[in-house]
């Protein structure tokens, strides 16, 4: 029985006759006038994407369009189009620096503009642990070692305060209505609690008795109470205590305390939950204080594993808390809600919202509750600290202002609809949000790839904005590399649309093909920071690029064989043989070599056609059958030739 030639056994397969091959066996064509050898771009099937999810932001007219003109879910998605996505995914992006995108409640809602500065008020902190605190009537208190600075102008200005009575370092700072309360210790056994009236401009350090022996390590105000907590060399002690009484004596017993941890941790804040105060600790635990016939209990721990909890907030219901990871610098932030079960108050859905981790402690130290929004201070790196913001209404987040100073931040409050936060430490400070805008800022889009893992033709972007009429700017960049959102400063980032005027709203030609696409929206300032440019909408188009091939074979199954300059040579059963090769490789994945045209295609043998007969030239009789095989153009590396088939390192070896 004759068999079907291989590459192994033909050195120059082309000269001899051979058409093409499939895989490693060679075959002749039967190609003529009313026998082509065709090769087609195959139909690029519709795509059916359901545009009940958003439809304003996958289109079919004209290609497929991609856009976003809400931005208000925050940051995070890392691909626009992927079977897991949710509702809130249609008005999310990857990253943003320097923007504010939190308008979902106002007139301005779709509408993306410049944040504002944060300038350094002029206090050069000595040490850390610098608390702030504010009072009923506005005024703000920050503390550095054994100093209090004071400003009564929104903060504004600062100066340190005199006569405080303070002798050791401050531990915490607690506002009462317009007064204060202060606590210090020199990490030995000495100690004061000292409240300070504004009536009368005094500091007075209060009669504490006989207490434990220790030193005072935070101060809170909580529900009517004061809450202190202290520490010796045998654990940490939390007690309440009526401020309205200034009356301390024999209070501060550790037989009387509510809550006893070991002295390697120590409390760090704690929140109005409505229900109960909660108060965190670096020991993994919240606790839930219950006023219960008017003293507080402890109902209810929740404890955070491997984590230490750093802050703690309460909004809406909601509880937000910062931790970092045990032995690392790995900051998370979750958030959960307060239930009860069996009498006791714990947290239960508990969710990461972010997490960070650039080399330093990243852990949230300081949160702050607005009418809608919680602020939280995270250093991100050695020289960059920023504020976060979790908005309410869309339960996003996204990165908000950045704070001058490093280290970390220690204090955040709202003055005069003004952000104000210090940051710890010698290289910290005191900074204000201003009137200013900053320079520039930027979105990142997700990756858009539209479902589809087929190479797309992306033809334009076009961005739209409220009108520009001076040095305002907003361009936009593009790429075709997923991994670029991580780098707002990637080097593959190119420049597309440059808008300096006008409304934008026209089409920039891109020309690039590849299955993901993703932008980057940069706003820059006025020359001199006082206005900023108004950002809309980004969209993106792309056209199906067809890479499937259909190719149509006529291959000769007859038993005559035929040479070039050579006598015509019949071999019984030659043409079976060939025939039954190709009917075992259909359904088969296959690599097809044209030898002319140049061509190879990996892919599918789709069918082969049963064998006709052709009588159309008298005397001549040929025996046919057409192979249709579907696949890809492939690389074709041209190299010297081998009688080896396979791959070779950028495609597959040229065999004729």
């Amino acid at each position: 029985m004759p068999r079907v030639p291989t590459t192994a056994d033909v050195t120059n397969p082309q000269r001899k006759g051979y058409g093409f091959r499939l895989d490693n066996l060679l075959f002749r064509t039967a190609v003529s006038t009313d026998r082509p050898l065709t090769i087609r771009t195959a139909d690029f099937p519709n795509q059916q994407i359901d545009l009940r999810q958003n439809p304003e932001d996958i289109t079919t007219n004209i290609g497929q369009i991609f856009s976003r003109n809400d931005f208000s879910g925050g940051q995070g998605l890392d691909y626009a189009h992927k079977r897991t996505n949710v509702e809130k995914d249609t008005t999310r992006f990857f990253d943003s620096r320097g923007v504010d995108v939190f308008n979902a409640d106002t007139e301005l809602s779709y509408e993306v503009t410049l944040l504002h500065t944060m300038a350094d008020k002029g206090v050069t902190f000595t040490g850390t642990k610098n608390y702030l605190a504010q009072t009923t009537n506005g005024y703000l208190y920050v503390t550095d070692g054994t100093t209090v600075y004071k400003s009564t102008d929104e903060g504004e200005n600062w100066s340190p305060m005199t006569s405080t009575n303070v002798s050791y370092a401050i531990h915490g700072i607690a506002a009462f209505g317009n007064n204060l309360f202060v606590v210090t210790g020199d990490s030995g056994t000495n100690k004061q609690l000292i409240s300070y009236n504004l009536t009368t401009d005094t500091w007075t350090d209060e009669s504490l008795g006989s207490v434990f022996t220790g030193y005072f390590t935070g101060i809170w105000f909580k529900k009517g109470r004061l809450l202190v907590t202290g520490k010796n060399t045998e654990a940490e002690y939390l007690w309440e205590s009526a401020a309205f009484l200034h009356n301390f004596s024999g209070d501060f017993q550790i037989a009387d305390a509510i809550i006893t941890t070991e002295p390697t941790h120590e409390f760090t804040d704690m929140t109005d939950a409505g229900a109960v105060i909660l108060a965190c600790s670096t020991d993994g635990n919240i606790y839930s204080l219950k006023d219960v016939s008017g003293t507080l209990q402890v109902l209810g721990q929740s404890r955070i594993g491997d984590e230490e909890v750093h802050s703690i907030n309460a909004l809406e219901g909601i509880i937000f808390y910062g931790t970092q990871e045990y032995g690392t610098n790995i900051g998370r932030l979750y958030r959960s809600n307060l239930t009860v079960a069996d009498n006791l108050y714990v947290l239960n859905d508990r969710q990461l919202i972010k997490e960070w981790d650039d080399g330093v402690l990243t852990a949230p130290h300081a949160m702050f509750a607005t009418r809608d929004s919680i602020f939280c201070g995270v250093q991100e790196s050695s020289s960059e600290v920023y504020l976060w913001r979790y908005y309410l209404p869309t339960a996003s987040l996204a990165r908000d202002k950045k704070l001058t100073g490093q280290g970390i931040v220690s204090g955040i409050r709202q003055t005069g609809g003004k952000i104000i936060a210090t940051v710890d430490g010698a290289n910290g400070g005191i900074t204000k949000e201003t009137n200013l805008y900053e320079d520039t800022g930027y979105i990142v889009t997700p990756n858009i790839d539209f479902f589809t893992s087929e190479v797309k033709q992306w033809v334009g972007t076009t961005i739209e904005h409220n009108e520009i009429v001076d040095t305002r700017r907003i361009q936009c960049f593009i790429s075709t590399r997923p991994e670029t959102i991580n780098d707002e400063n990637d080097t593959r980032w190119e420049l597309a649309n440059d808008s300096t005027q006008g409304f934008g709203g026209e089409e920039v030609q891109i020309n690039r093909n590849a299955r993901y696409l993703n932008m980057k929206i940069v706003l820059q300032a006025t020359d001199d920071k006082t206005g900023t440019p108004v950002f809309r909408s980004v969209s993106a188009r792309a056209l199906p690029r067809p890479q499937l091939v259909v190719v149509d074979i006529p291959v000769n199954i007859s038993d005559q064989l035929e040479r070039p300059n050579r006598k015509r040579l019949r071999v019984r059963n030659l043409g079976e043989a060939v025939y039954q090769e190709l009917k075992q490789k259909e359904g088969d994945s296959v690599t097809l070599q044209l030898f002319d045209p140049q061509e190879t295609i990996r892919g599918v043998v789709e069918s082969v056609a049963y064998p006709v007969i052709n009588d159309a030239n008298i005397g001549s009789v040929t025996q046919y059958c057409t192979v249709r095989i579907r696949g890809v153009r492939a690389e074709d590396v041209v190299s010297q030739f081998t009688n080896t088939a396979g791959i070779g390192t950028l495609g597959v070896v040229r065999l004729g």
